[in-house]
């Protein structure tokens, strides 16, 4: 791998003077940071959130209010992943707050498919519901709306995702209409505005919501900054029992790293494996007090995520084995494969080979496919002149589901790889970015002060670091097989640790990797998480 070093230009000495912050964090600024103002931010340790008042929020306020007086029942039209579910959860905690009679429905992944459907719009009329409220979905459930406005039905859309065509409906809550600081918010965060404008603001939802931020890859500017902070701070007051719960070991410090990995996952494979479980209970499980109650759903929300893993390690190394190296696009099918768990295979073979990918599933047309692509290669833009072999399409530049009938897969598979023949495409050699620090740079006060920076995330990426000028005491190998270097930087003891089996260098010259400080029975240390060796 290519390693790219990045050039602050010494701007961290204005930073440092300006903002007087450490060498190390003002180089972190320096090169995460575009303007002051961003810089004002990560800086900022102000938790107060910010209540949305726009007009279309106003709006749906007094419907619902209306319904609470009319004692009309609302239903609450969530999707399967962790933004919808926790969504689902901060709406239907709201809505029973307010004293508003609701119920919410979240669809089966495989068999109704995303967003609200027009059978869903039936049954509700069918149920008695006179009002829907969708969360993390609206915005192109057409058909689904218009269905509603011939049943009476009325419709309150709030969402997040992209809007191609007004839909049709009594009030749309959206980020692009409520403006700053709101314009990043996922479709919890929406709902968190919505919620807190009900019944104020409540520390459960607002956990959920920025679990909900951290799971949907939001960019971590503006009321998203503050609202991750503020979650992970309630977190850690370790009173949301339900998300304790799903951590298989005890958490130190809940960070956005620790959420992306130990919760985030769990609540979206109960929508990936949804014929192992009605998804519908996850909301119920976010919402529940008793312990007895929680630990006993919680071990099967764990299993259902083991068997997540199990199932896409297997289906990673089948499609490894059935891919052609060769090709500049690969297309991987197979009849085994779940359609739940192909978006995760073919994100992990793009990571792996560096070309764009496609996994297929079977499904009653055809094949389901999950796409992800490289940077440089935009997948709407190339799969535009190939919607003909296409039952469906939908997605973004670096990634889209598609629908094709067993008969037009190969023809489909031969376009797409006669039409990477005929592009001026340089796919990238994969590059490392990192940020040179010298070993004097690093102390606790340093790490403890670049912990204050957080979350990192999208739009503001962790920073790999490469440490050079380090003094090595002592080398060897963690249980025989992972690599430890014991340094110093002339004051401090700073261990360099690997988890790379591969990586045997007792003298190198400079540690890649993260830094962070290790606490052991109540001490601190500076330590290095190494990814390579220079």
């Amino acid at each position: 791998m290519k390693i790219e070093r990045i050039e602050t230009h010494g701007e961290e000495q204005r930073i440092r003077q300006d903002f007087g912050v450490s060498e190390l964090c003002a180089k972190v600024l320096a090169c995460r940071c575009q303007d002051d103002e961003q810089i004002r931010q990560v800086l900022n340790q102000d938790l107060t959130l910010h209540p949305c008042q726009s007009p279309e929020l106003t709006q749906i306020l007094k419907r619902l209010d209306t319904a609470r007086q009319r004692h009309e029942k609302v239903l609450i039209a969530g999707d399967y992943d962790a933004d919808g579910l926790c969504a689902t959860a901060i709406m239907k905690e709201a809505l029973d707050r307010a004293g508003i009679v609701s119920g919410f429905y979240i669809p089966h992944r495989l068999n109704e498919g995303y967003g609200l459907s027009a059978q869903t719009v039936q049954l509700a009329r069918d149920k008695g519901y006179s009002l829907i409220l969708t969360v993390d979905n609206g915005v192109a459930a057409h058909p689904a709306l218009t269905l509603a406005k011939q049943l009476g039905v009325e419709v309150i859309v709030t969402d997040h995702h992209v809007i191609q065509q007004e839909p049709e409906c009594l009030t749309l809550l959206h980020p692009t209409r409520m403006g700053k600081p709101w314009q990043y918010c996922c479709g919890a965060g929406v709902a968190l505005q919505l919620s807190m404008a009900m019944t104020g603001p409540r520390k459960r939802p607002i956990m959920l919501a920025a679990i909900a931020t951290i799971a949907d890859m939001m960019p971590l500017w503006e009321e998203n900054r503050i609202l991750v902070r503020l979650g992970l701070k309630y977190l850690n007051e370790r009173q949301f029992t339900a998300i304790e719960a799903l951590n298989d070991k005890k958490c130190e410090l809940w960070t956005e790293k620790e959420v992306a990995y130990q919760i985030v996952p769990k609540l979206n494979a109960a929508g990936r494996l949804a014929e192992l479980c009605n998804i519908n209970n996850i909301v119920r499980y976010l919402l529940l007090e008793d312990p007895a109650q929680i630990e006993s759903a919680a071990a099967q929300i764990r299993q259902i995520n083991q068997k997540r893993r199990q199932m896409s390690d297997k289906m990673t190394k089948t499609a490894m084995e059935q891919m052609h190296p060769e090709d500049a696009f690969h297309v991987i099918a197979d009849k085994e494969f779940h359609e739940g768990i192909i978006g995760l295979v073919a994100g992990r073979i793009m990571n792996e080979t560096h070309r764009p990918t496609l996994v297929l599933a079977p499904s009653a047309q055809g094949y389901k496919g999950s796409v992800r692509s490289v940077p440089g290669l935009d997948i709407q833009v190339f799969f535009e002149d190939l919607r003909g072999y296409l039952i469906q399409f939908g997605g973004h530049a670096q990634a889209a589901g598609i629908e094709v009938a067993a008969d037009q897969l190969e023809p489909l598979r031969q376009a797409i790889l006669a039409k990477m023949e005929t592009l001026d495409l340089a796919l990238p050699e994969p590059t490392l970015q990192v940020l040179p620090v010298s070993a004097q740079e690093i102390n606790l006060t340093a790490l403890h002060e670049l912990d204050q920076l957080a979350p990192f995330g999208q739009q503001f990426e962790p920073v790999t670091f490469e440490v050079s000028g380090l003094t090595i005491l002592q080398y060897a190998k963690m249980k025989e097989v992972y690599p430890k270097w014991q340094t110093t930087n002339g004051v401090d003891l700073i261990d360099a640790i690997s988890f790379n089996r591969e990586l045997d260098n007792p003298h190198p010259a400079s540690w890649i990797g993260q830094l962070q400080i290790n606490r052991f029975r109540g001490r601190e240390k500076c330590s290095i998480l190494v990814e390579t060796v220079e």
